[in-house]
């Protein structure tokens, strides 16, 4: 799928997504607070050969987007070689789902990187693949110590609760994890042959065993 530059411009700066955040605002900033820019990532990003657009499609109540966007729009707002566009995905999500297969419909967040004339260089998906073996241990733990929390409502809302704890706690940890894939992906779409683009990054679905 194409995204237009009118269509790229529609978007927000991170500090404009951040302003209408309904749900999750808090944790948000927290962790794009609290993310150190690795020396790597930075000069990664500082020594890009020419300046490249990023749309972020995310939606504020999304576990995955609570701990995935906030990193990247920190790099990317770190440098000028970043030009950032930010989505609400339940805005745009006919759009949105162009950018994943049928069977992955509705996953967010979706990082979309194009070059300066619009043509898809890569795309990260959801959050980094490497990730996916603390998160499970994570929901498990956190299952295991709120099965007695009481009933439905108030399980859910521990666990929920101390997910987005555990996200925040995490955020440096994770954060690099997140950089370092969003980045070989990226640097995979770049050395790739037009025809070849994108590269794609992120989790997998089903996930690999």
């Amino acid at each position: 799928m194409a995204l237009s530059r009118e269509q790229f411009e529609a978007g927000m700066s991170t500090e404009e997504y951040i302003a209408q955040i309904k749900v999750n605002k808090d944790p948000f900033v927290a962790i794009y607070n609290a993310v150190e820019i690795p020396a790597a990532a930075a000069e990664w990003v500082g020594g890009l050969g020419s300046p490249v657009n990023l749309a972020v499609f995310t939606a504020d109540w999304c576990g995955d987007a609570v701990s995935t966007t906030p990193v990247i729009l920190r790099l990317a707002d770190s440098s000028p070689n970043v030009n950032l566009q930010v989505f609400n995905r339940d805005d745009d999500v006919p759009l949105a789902d162009t950018f994943l297969p049928e069977h992955r419909a509705g996953t967010v967040p979706i990082f979309v990187v194009l070059d300066g004339e619009m043509n898809e260089v890569a795309r990260f998906v959801e959050t980094a693949n490497g990730l996916v073996p603390q998160i499970d241990a994570m929901d498990e733990a956190i299952n295991r110590e709120t099965a007695e929390a009481g009933d439905e409502a108030a399980v859910r809302n521990a666990r929920r609760g101390r997910r987005t704890a555990h996200r925040v706690a995490h955020a440096q940890d994770w954060g690099e994890v997140i950089l370092r894939e969003f980045r070989e992906v990226v640097d995979a779409g770049l050395r790739s042959a037009p025809g070849e683009r994108p590269a794609v990054g992120g989790t997998k679905w089903p996930p690999e065993g």
